[in-house]
């Protein structure tokens, strides 16, 4: 397991095209399970001395599942709404 205190560190920014960019090491990623599809938020501070990246959550996988379920729970109310 890996100590989230072993990955603080001071990074540099760099040119990356026409944006600026920090680097995340492997050992950010495998630590936040993230990869280079994973979406953040970012937050700047009202003073601009501070950047915040926060991960996305996905939504959930399963979605259809559990719509499915509720359908099948409220069949009755379905098919009432079918002949509206």
């Amino acid at each position: 397991m890996i100590n989230s205190e072993s990955l603080n560190q001071k990074v540099k920014m760099f040119k990356n095209g026409n944006s600026y960019a920090f680097r995340m090491s492997k050992k950010d990623c495998e630590f936040m399970k993230v990869d280079e599809g994973t979406k953040f938020e970012k937050t700047v501070s009202p003073d601009g001395k501070e950047i915040t990246f926060k991960k996305v959550e996905s939504a959930t996988p399963n979605i259809l599942e559990i719509a499915n379920n509720i359908y099948d729970e409220h069949e009755y109310l379905m098919k009432r709404l079918e002949n509206l």
